[in-house]
């Protein structure tokens, strides 16, 4: 140990570290107090040991202490002194400095002082967690701060309290305060309780005390036995005990307590009888019977079964065993064996139950335990002759000598021993090398057992013989004669072929396979000498020539008991190796290998094996949980192949990181930007960025406070997300920091500028990331690979599926879907993943059984459901991605493989099978039917599968769609077309000419253009599209479409669902020009109403109504603009195909806010004009002031629309809910329904306004009826019901024809004349006023009452044009998607 010089080095390269500091020019920026100051340096040696040595420097400035900090951070570790000694660490831990009235001693990063110390010297910062950063003066015992981590080292101490009361409502209640209270109590900074409970409560009883467990607390079992168990005893424990423990012992908790130990008896029950139906019955009642038979809590019989039958033979009795139950060895030999002795067992004796005793089970008999012998026969002669003449035989013989089945002569003491036999074993034999042998380790001789025989490893070496004979069912029975007597005479030849190999011990017959006759066998012996058994193998066909031919060589197998070596631990994800071999025997020259997983072959890309230097590697890639099991490697060798096994017990799920790879952000000074990791629990993480920043959980935020925001140019920060304890699992945050304005801003992907690329993480459960891009101001999904994890898994385990796999398999998959149904259906890449599997499923069972189709069935109909549409929507969007396709393609190829009659339903899906003869003519559900007539044909199966939903998969494209319509920016196409029925899928075995097909439509209001088509999966390169070629349109009657074709596949119908594209030009134009001449009618309408305005605004209530007019006219003007104006800046898929629909977020919002803002107005002006009619006709005789009206028309016209306006934004803008997404500028209806904010109070208003018309009406025509009526009366009132009959229909005749484009949307004629009255609908207010001023020139005796009557056809006709023209306008437009 060389620590006491290598101190002195330490202390001198600290003094020369220290004034080589002076050379350095750039420092960091902590700012020191200008007086003297200690630094405590503390330096980390390992010299064998690790020592931590503290320095203590004394410097006089703050400079002095930058450089030293300076040259520590550049200085690389370790520092190497010499062979044993190096410095792994230098840190400041601590400084200290004069502050005039004392000292202060402050820790830099990751030090603090102890809880102790920041009591005893006083603490000049906060206490937190037990700890401070700084202390009021230098500890006189050289202490220095210490690392954090140690620190806050946590320590917990089990405390038990004993409490006497004789209250019982005072334990009472303080049980209750236990059990509602929180477990968590602060004694001190650093000590808490966690956890409370009651364990115990002794009391008194008449016979002494009883001590009783509380709830989750138990007595041992050794107490409750020691002290006597007031209660049952149960698994080993119990709840009572009769005293209390003299020992101080309490309850323990349930989960401490070791389990019971379980006894196991044997029960011999003998039964005398001779009747044997009674026998045959009672072991029927045995096999049926389920066990265990639980006959108490402590008892359960566990299995039942006949052993032994003995009955009267000719020469006595006969005990015979039942199956798996075998005579002992002994007992076959003592008694004589009635058939033949297998593994050294019998299954028949010629003994009455002998000694009590009955058959046992096969698995009770250990293997034969071989003794051996040591026999001398001392020889009397003289004769030397004789004596070279047995030596010589003796020396020829061939060694063993098989006496029986149980004895062999073998040549023990073959070369003699030259010194004492001690153990079984000499240090000197009488020969050279014999054999290539020589001596070996006292440790490698088998234990000796008693000074006359020893114990033998006995080692199997399994084979087979392929034999030219006929298969029997009674080869499978061992007791049957023919298999005793094919078994007796193959013994007989392996025990003459096999006994010359080196420590043979014995041959026999295993059993019989078909395929011809195959004849498993195995052959002992203490070792395995390779060459000798390929020489037995390679004559054993010619031995058995007597018996039968063999087919095929004989190749002999030996299972190694030392398993594979297995590489670990494994994570999902990660690479696991098996290695197999070298071998502990020689086999030959190894050619080749062969590996097994659970017993079939293993055939996967994923899984590769190589074979070299007498040994194969087995590489699994990318290990799945699935992959743990039981492994069988096969070296071949030439002459014996070698077998070793291993199991892999677990594959442990690889933490998942889940955090934004790339973020973008503005820059403004002293915001905090949060940066979120999370992993799935046991893992914990930790977040670095040069210094771990916090502490580890499995979710943590780093907050990144911006500054130096007047920077010009763009930065990039990268923080690393690292898995705590485990390696290979880091993810990093690359955050970007931009000071130009932000384009985009949402809450899942924060700010960026135009043309930005930020992520999402994905939810819990799941693994990936959501990748957006920011154009025209949103961001826009461009690539989702979030997958949930158990699909991803179920993934990698189907590319390696086999046909034995398969049923299982596709069980797992359809538990896995339904159990995460929600997060599947938002999920477009498990989706996909999902499709991948079901074809991957398809492609490897040829025969279809009833199970893997219902499973199949189940987890499609999961993926197919309408919530599922918008991930559908984004995989279909992909010009390059046919997984639609693949989906169906998938279904029709399992359908082909189904055997037999089979109905399944499920939610979404109903498939038949069945036979017919000649014809088929069947409603197969509510909405689809079809039928085959005269096929000729007999007892054929037809499969019929009906997907209700399958629209929302299957994207409506046709053999006439233009592929440039394929838009990746918006995950949308834009077909004409839609898929108006449930898709159809009919397989039949045979070729059909002739087939119609009935379907119901989805939506009704679809009526033209319908096309009958079937799924083409090669058009479009293969991704697929609807084909018509086969198939006719026959009728469209009562919403059901029939269909005739000449081939049978997946059928469905289309229908167009978008205005024609013939017509779209000449709407645009009406459009354009009707809309122009309105906008110039509102102008001159404003213009006639300033011109005239003195003339007709001479009272008050003439003063209001023009008022009312002017600001309707002039509300719809500017809406109108605004409406241009927002149009202008959305782009139509009718127009724009293939472009993006986006509307930029900024200018449509303005818009938007506008045109709601004028379209309120222009409605609440409508119910001021209501309200005032209402007020002349009904109160008459009270009089409001000009200026009063004024106020109220403008709060009413004005105010509550913009009050409504306001918090429509307020309300839904944050959440970027305001407007729609796409095509259109106006308020959003799908995510927040502000549409809402114009439909409710217009149609209140509305309502109001005819409630007030009716009113009107009903009183002057109450005062015009009777004799005493005025002709002028009677005149207005039929001009009234004249311009009521006529102008309602006229001016709802927009509202009707809107309907119409709905009911029937490619009609080309209620388009057209939609558009036409559409945009001339505002010349309504001038004719009415037009027609109405002819009414103002009556005679003084009826001017009132014309006035009254212009002023209610006026307002009636108002309200009925505005609010049925100009509401449905917005409603058909806006509303509909």
């Amino acid at each position: 140990m060389e620590l006491s010089k290598n101190v002195l080095v330490i202390f001198v390269l600290a003094v020369t570290l220290i004034l080589e500091t002076r050379n350095f020019n750039e420092y960091s920026r902590v700012v020191l107090p200008v007086s003297q100051q200690s630094l405590v340096i503390t330096i980390l040696v390992h010299d064998l040991k690790n020592y931590t040595v503290d320095i203590i420097v004394n410097v006089s400035d703050a400079e002095t202490y930058q450089n030293i900090q300076f040259a520590l951070n550049a200085t690389s570790f370790p520092i190497h002194l010499d062979n044993n000694t190096e410095i792994t660490e230098i840190s400041v831990t601590t400084v200290c400095f004069s502050t005039g009235s004392g000292f202060k001693c402050n820790c830099v990063e990751e030090f603090a002082w102890s809880y102790n110390n920041c009591v005893t010297y006083g603490a000049c910062d906060s206490i937190s967690s037990g700890i401070c950063k700084c202390i009021n003066a230098i500890p006189p015992d050289g202490q220095s701060c210490q690392p954090i981590s140690e620190l806050l080292a946590q320590v917990e101490y089990e405390v038990e309290v004993e409490l006497n009361v004789t209250d019982i409502e005072t334990l009472n209640h303080l049980r209750s305060q236990l059990i509602n209270g929180s477990y968590f109590l602060a004694l001190g900074p650093t000590v808490n309780v966690t956890h409370i409970n009651i364990t115990t409560v002794c009391s008194l009883t008449i016979d002494g005390f009883q001590c009783r467990c509380e709830d989750q607390f138990r007595w041992s079992c050794d107490q409750c036995l020691k002290y006597g168990s007031c209660d049952n005893i149960t698994d080993g424990t119990c709840g009572c005990i009769g005293t209390v423990p003299p020992d101080g012992q309490y309850c323990q908790s349930v989960y401490q307590h070791t389990p019971a130990v379980v006894f196991e008896y044997l029960i011999t029950v003998e039964l005398n009888t001779t009747d044997v139906t009674l026998i045959d019955g009672l072991r029927n009642v045995l096999n049926s019977t389920s066990y265990p038979i639980i006959l108490n809590e402590q008892i359960q019989l566990s299995d039942v079964n006949f052993t032994t039958v003995c009955s009267m033979s000719s020469d006595g009795f006969q005990c015979t065993c039942e199956d798996q139950y075998r005579w002992s060895c002994d007992q076959c030999l003592k008694y004589g064996s009635c058939d033949n002795i297998t593994d050294d067992t019998c299954g028949c004796i010629n003994a009455f139950f002998p000694d009590g005793q009955h058959c046992q089970s096969v698995y009770q008999h250990a293997p034969a335990v071989v003794f051996e012998y040591l026999i001398t026969v001392e020889l009397n002669t003289t004769d030397v002759t004789l004596i070279d003449g047995l030596r010589n035989v003796l020396n020829s013989t061939s060694y063993p000598i098989i006496l029986n089945e149980q004895i062999q002569l073998s040549d023990c003491l073959k070369y003699g021993s030259c010194d004492n036999i001690t153990d079984d074993t000499c240090g000197c034999i009488n020969a050279f090398f014999p054999g290539g042998q020589h001596c070996q380790s006292v440790y490698q001789h088998s234990k000796f057992i008693c000074s006359n025989y020893y114990i033998h490893s006995i080692m199997n070496v399994t084979m087979s013989i392929r034999l030219d004979l006929e298969f029997t069912e009674s080869l499978t029975d061992k007791l049957s004669p023919a298999y005793r007597d094919l078994e007796s005479r193959i013994n007989s030849v392996l025990q003459e072929q096999y006994r010359g190999i080196s420590g043979f011990h014995r041959a026999f017959v295993t059993g019989f396979r078909p395929g011809s006759v195959i004849a498993d066998f195995v052959v002992q012996a203490t070792e395995v000498n390779a060459p000798e058994i390929a020489e037995a193998n390679n004559n054993l066909p010619q031995a058995m020539e007597s018996i039968a031919p063999v087919f095929d060589p004989v190749v002999a197998q030996y299972t190694s008991p030392t398993p594979l070596n297995v590489s670990g631990p494994i994570y999902t994800g990660g690479t696991m190796m098996l290695t197999c071999g070298p071998p502990d025997i020689d086999v030959g020259t190894i050619s080749g290998s062969v590996w097994k997983f659970e017993g079939l072959a293993i055939n996967s890309d994923r899984i590769k094996a190589t074979t070299a230097d007498r040994q194969s590697t087995l590489m699994v890639n990318n290990a799945i949980p699935a992959d743990a099991g039981l492994y069988e490697c096969t070296l071949e060798g030439r002459d014996l192949h070698f077998v070793q096994t291993g199991k892999v017990t677990e594959i442990i799920q690889a933490p998942i990181v889940r955090l934004q790879s790339k973020v973008s952000v503005q820059c403004e000074e002293g915001d905090v930007q949060p940066l979120q990791c999370c992993v799935q629990s046991p893992y914990t993480v930790s977040w670095f960025n040069g210094i771990n920043n916090l502490t580890s959980t499995n979710c943590i935020q780093y907050n990144y406070t911006m500054q130096n925001c007047n920077r010009s140019q763009t930065r990039e920060e990268i923080f690393t997300c690292r898995v705590n304890e485990l390696e290979g699992y880091d993810q990093t945050t690359t955050l970007t920091v931009f000071i130009q304005p932000a384009e985009c801003n949402d809450t899942q992907y924060g700010t960026g500028r135009e043309d930005d690329t930020v992520s999402a993480r994905c939810d819990a459960g799941q693994e990936g990331e959501k990748t957006a891009r920011c154009q025209n101001g949103q961001w826009r999904l461009v690539q989702d690979t979030c997958i949930v994890v158990q699909i991803k898994l179920l993934l990698i385990e189907s590319q390696d599926l086999v046909v034995e796999t398969v049923p299982e398999f596709v069980g797992n998959l359809s538990k896995a879907v339904m159990t995460d149904a929600a997060q599947i259906s938002n999920s477009s890449a498990t989706i996909s993943a999902i499709v991948d599997i079901i074809n991957n499923v398809a492609n490897v069972t040829i025969v279809v059984s009833d199970d893997i189709m219902e499973g199949v069935l189940e987890t499609i109909d999961v993926i197919i459901g309408d919530d599922s549409r918008e991930s559908w929507s984004f995989l279909n969007s992909n010009q390059t991605s046919n997984v639609s396709s693949e989906l169906l393609g998938s279904l029709e190829t399992l359908s082909n493989g189904l055997n037999g009659t089979l109905t399944i339903e499920t939610q979404r899906i109903q498939l038949n099978r069945t036979v017919f003869n000649d014809s088929f003519n069947a409603m197969l559900n509510s909405s689809v039917a079809i039928n085959i007539p005269n096929t000729n044909f007999s007892n054929v199966f037809i499969t019929t599968i009906i997907l209700s939903t399958l629209n929302n998969v299957m994207p409506a494209r046709d053999s006439t769609f233009n592929v440039s319509l394929f838009n990746a920016t918006t995950n949308e196409t834009v077909p004409d077309n839609a898929i108006n029925a449930a898709v159809l899928l009919v397989q039949i075995s045979e070729t059909i000419s002739n087939v119609t097909l009935s379907y119901n439509k989805l939506n009704e209001s679809l009526s033209l253009h319908p096309q009958c088509v079937f799924w083409n999966f090669t058009l479009f390169d293969d991704l697929g599209a609807w084909d018509d070629e086969g198939c006719t349109f026959v009728s469209d009657i009562n919403n059901t479409v029939t269909c005739s074709c000449n081939h049978l596949t997946s059928f469905s119908i289309l229908m167009a669902t978008n205005i024609p594209p013939s017509i779209r030009f000449a709407l645009d134009l009406i459009t354009y020009i009707g809309v122009g001449i309105s906008l110039a009618s509102l102008v001159i309408c404003l213009i006639i109403e300033g011109y005239v305005w003195k003339d007709i605004t001479r009272n008050s209530t003439a003063f209001m109504r023009h008022v009312s007019i002017i600001n309707t006219a002039l509300s719809l003007l500017i809406a109108d603009i605004c409406f241009i104006i927002g149009a202008s800046f959305a782009k139509n898929p009718l127009e724009d195909a293939g472009d993006d629909y986006t509307v930029p977020v900024g200018p449509c919002s303005t818009a938007t806010f506008f045109m709601h803002f004028f379209y309120l107005a222009l409605f609440f002006w409508m119910l001021v004009s209501g309200l005032l009619l209402f007020y002349r006709i009904v109160m008459v005789f009270s009089h409001m002031s000009k200026s009063t009206m004024l106020a109220i028309g403008f709060t009413l016209g004005y105010g509550c629309p913009l009050i409504i306006a306001v918090i429509t934004v307020a309300v839904t803008a944050p959440g970027n809910g305001y407007i729609r997404e796409d095509n259109a500028c106006w308020l959003n209806w799908f995510e927040t329904k502000a549409l809402l904010a114009m439909v409710i109070p217009a149609l209140t208003i509305v309502f109001i306004n005819i409630l007030i018309v009716i009113v009107v009406l009903f009183k002057m025509l109450r005062r015009g009826m009777g004799d005493a009526a005025q002709t002028d009366e009677k005149h207005t009132m039929v001009v009234i019901i004249r311009c009521v009959a006529i102008l309602t229909p006229l001016f709802g005749l927009t509202w009707s024809l809107g309907v119409g484009t709905m009911i029937s949307s490619t009609d080309v004629g209620i388009h057209i004349a939609f558009a036409f009255f559409n945009s001339l609908q505002v010349f309504a207010p001038m004719d009415i006023r037009a027609i109405l001023s002819r009414s103002t020139s009556t005679p003084a005796s009826g001017s009132n009452q014309t006035r009254v009557s212009s002023s209610v056809l006026f307002q009636y006709n108002k309200t009925i044009s505005v609010a049925l023209s100009y509401f449905s306008v917005f409603t058909l437009t806006f509303l509909l998607p």
